[in-house]
């Protein structure tokens, strides 16, 4: 991955950016500039200094106690462990939250005593992987408030979420020759669970709007046949392919009767 300092829009004062905005808002229009500053202005990254100097500091003590014999000092992974900096962190954790990455840690590290250590020490630790994959540090410390509004991620901003990763997405299922797309779909997003979505977490998928995304489903069991023009939440591994990105389906679950609801 790349590291380094902040985007150059993050190194306006918040007045400039503020100003830039109102500037907007009368070139487009409200509900566009509406748009850009949600897309802007309230999300937060790990660029954005979430962690503090001190913290992270803490937190090598920790890894070195704790993570570094499996993960290995520069964090490269072994053949125990995953990566935990560069190009392979980023492929498996950009486009999802510091708080799947620190639940993930809490609960399984370290590998032979996990959920053993306070949540300060994984705290500190998920700082001191911050800081060695370069993202900067700030005036203030992680806390387990905010954590799932922080958002990883490139310096470039956000990206497609890569292929082989565990996605959801909710579309229209269609019957193509033997074959099932997932028409007018939304864009691919993390997910850390393959299990089917709840009625809960199904009836909140209904309120997303419709996609421009189509995508081939692959191993789809068992027959979708019944749910041929229902709205539908697949989960499953994503494979980018320039012709035609696929899910390799690990659950499939109706969110409504009808395409366009």
């Amino acid at each position: 991955m790349q590291t380094g300092s902040k985007t150059v829009w993050q190194t306006f004062p918040r007045r400039a950016r503020l100003a830039a905005y109102a500037v907007l808002m009368m070139a487009v229009g409200p509900a566009a500039a509406t748009e850009a500053w949600a897309a802007q202005e309230d999300r937060t990254t790990v660029w954005d200094g979430v962690y503090t100097a001190e913290q992270a500091a803490r937190g090598k003590v920790v890894y070195d106690t704790s993570c570094g014999a499996c993960h290995l000092p520069d964090m490269s992974g072994s053949d125990e462990a995953r990566p935990l900096a560069g190009e392979r962190f980023m492929q498996d954790w950009r486009e999802d939250t510091l708080h799947t990455l620190f639940v993930r840690i809490r609960n399984l590290m370290p590998f032979d005593e996990p959920a053993t250590l306070s949540e300060e020490a994984y705290l500190d630790s998920v700082a001191y992987i911050l800081e060695f994959n370069g993202f900067p540090p700030g005036d203030r410390e992680l806390t387990p408030n905010g954590l799932a509004d922080i958002r990883i991620e490139g310096r470039d901003g956000p990206a497609d979420v890569p292929s082989f990763a565990l996605v959801q997405v909710v579309g229209c299922l269609t019957g193509d020759g033997g074959s099932w797309l997932l028409t007018n779909s939304t864009r691919a997003v993390r997910t850390r669970d393959p299990s089917a979505s709840t009625e809960d977490e199904l009836s909140a998928l209904g309120s997303r709007p419709t996609g421009t995304r189509t995508f081939e489903l692959m191993n789809v069991y068992p027959n979708p046949g019944e749910h041929a023009g229902h709205r539908m939440a697949v989960k499953g591994f994503l494979i980018r392919d320039p012709s035609g990105d696929r899910i390799n389906v690990s659950s499939l679950g109706m969110v409504a009767d009808a395409c366009g609801r």
